[in-house]
């Protein structure tokens, strides 16, 4: 297994106050402004004119390079910030030298450990919330958020943050797609796989069993986007839960309102407009407004955006003849991709591929129409479709049918508002409870952390000492402990600290 590329902790001074003594967010990369978003979005594969002059086998080759062209827009440089305020938002709310956070991996290693349910923490409520991207295929939802998502250090290793020693991964961001047949088990594998090919972890294994029970896989995904700092979770092709069974779609949306409301996770969900039926129907429940605004990305209009992106592509010729870029090529390259930009570049290519076999080493507008109908039949009934904007015919294929923004607006919006899960929540996490969790968090197993947080508070006369505290000196004995091949005796026996330990369930003596 190849794992990804993991970043060293590298942290900035954060001038924001719910962001200052954050590690999670101090070891992020500076906010970008808008006109760098840009740049950093735009992809430009290299060109010369001199490459028009090369053989006809060789320039046949170079027309790929217009397919790996990215020309943002005022819409991606919106969703870039939108990602960008729920990552640092959603890790404001997160901050793991927190006590709200040693109370949540509590409630879920309780949960996990219980096989019960994540719990909501109390006192605990997330700021920040998803949204979604829905437009027709071929639009660039994807392409752009996963151009985006390349801008962030995916895994970043902490080991210290300010002299304190703090042993953790950090995910910034995880991006899986909606399994084919929309089941949250698929989800749930699917997001163990992403983890082990990041990580290098097992995590496929451990639960691909008869044993891992559904209720389990989601409890220990809520755990796992919790104990490796997940930043936000990225849901594409939310479209597949039409192809779910009965009362499925309903499960999984519930399931991610679950992990934005108790462990603040930010969901992202990427779809076309075949997903709002399930959004409306399935999500009706938990809709209280979005947090970040719902992207809504239809057609691209003949306009200067649409000229734009024709004059960023019309730079990769390698047709001997020089093709002007004219208002009549933009106007029939919009008539058959129907403004979707994948349709554009692939009949650009085509119609050079064409010209450059044929011997021509030219093109027309004739020739834009014709190569796109003879060379991309499979799309030619549905962007006809498109052209007559009849309902009737745009209904067979819902996937390019636009929507209408009100409509959506008033039914459709997925984020839900801060609310508590409607169970009980449970008892607050005690001293001892935060500082076994806290130590679990820098890399000790669960009985290590349970035994030296009691030795630690055994010595504590006092019995006041706040959880932070309590954790630094267990830790500190961790550290100073005598190295031996031979198991160390459990700190724990005959301290008093252990039976109001026992006492609290943290401890299982048939361990």
């Amino acid at each position: 297994m190849t794992m990804a590329i993991i970043h060293d902790a590298h942290y900035r001074e954060e001038t924001l106050d719910e962001f200052r003594f954050n590690p999670l967010i101090e070891a992020m990369p500076a906010p970008f402004e808008p006109g760098d978003a840009i740049t950093k979005l735009m992809i430009r594969p290299p060109y010369s004119d001199n490459d028009r002059e090369g053989p006809s086998s060789y320039r046949q080759l170079l027309t790929q390079r217009i397919v790996r062209l990215h020309q943002p827009m005022e819409r991606e440089v919106d969703v870039f910030g939108r990602i960008d305020r729920c990552i640092r938002w959603g890790y404001a709310d997160r901050n793991p030298l927190s006590p709200a956070y040693a109370a949540q991996l509590a409630a879920g290693m309780s949960a996990s450990v219980s096989h019960g349910s994540l719990n909501y923490a109390g006192g605990y409520h997330p700021h920040t919330y998803g949204f979604s991207i829905l437009g027709i295929s071929g639009i660039g939802k994807s392409t752009t958020v996963e151009s985006i998502l390349t801008l962030y250090p995916q895994v970043i290793r902490h080991t210290e943050y300010r002299g304190i020693p703090l042993v953790m991964h950090q995910v910034s961001w995880l991006k899986i797609d909606c399994s084919c047949d929309g089941s949250l088990k698929g989800l749930c594998m699917d997001f163990f796989r992403e983890l082990d090919d990041l990580l290098g972890t097992s995590y496929s294994e451990q639960y691909n069993s008869r044993r891992a029970t559904l209720d389990r896989m989601m409890i220990a995904m809520s755990r796992l986007c919790v104990s490796h700092n997940v930043g936000v979770l990225i849901i594409d092709e939310i479209q597949n839960l039409c192809s779910a069974q009965k009362g499925v779609p309903e499960k999984v949306l519930n399931f991610f309102v679950t992990l934005v409301n108790t462990i603040g996770v930010p969901v992202i969900m990427i779809g076309t407009p075949k997903a709002l039926s399930i959004l409306q129907n399935e999500f009706q429940q938990a809709k209280r407004g979005s947090g970040q605004g719902d992207a809504l990305w239809e057609r691209m209009p003949n306009d200067t955006s649409w000229d734009l992106f024709c004059r960023a592509i019309w730079t990769y010729q390698y047709t001997k003849g020089h093709i002007p870029f004219t208002t009549g090529m933009k106007d029939a390259l919009y008539e058959e991709a129907q403004g979707i930009p994948f349709l554009a570049v692939h009949i650009y290519k085509l119609v050079q591929e064409d010209a450059i076999l044929s011997g021509k080493e030219s093109f027309t507008e004739a020739d834009l129409h014709r190569i796109s109908s003879e060379k991309m039949r499979l799309t030619k009934p549905m962007r006809e479709a498109m052209k007559a904007g009849k309902e009737v015919d745009l209904k067979q294929y819902v996937d390019i049918t636009p929507f209408s923004f009100s409509d959506y607006k008033d039914n459709y919006s997925i984020a839900a508002e801060t609310r508590s899960p409607a169970v009980r929540p449970p008892k607050e996490a005690t001293t001892q409870e935060a500082a076994i969790v806290t130590l679990m968090g820098l890399g000790l197993s669960q009985e290590e952390a349970r035994s030296f947080v009691c030795a630690a508070m055994a010595e504590d006369e006092s019995g006041c000492l706040a959880a932070p505290v309590i954790a630094r000196k267990a830790y500190q004995m961790y550290l100073a402990r005598p190295v031996s091949k031979e198991a160390p005796a459990s700190p724990i026996s005959g301290l008093r600290g252990y039976e109001s330990v026992k006492e609290a369930g943290l401890i299982d003596e048939g361990l």
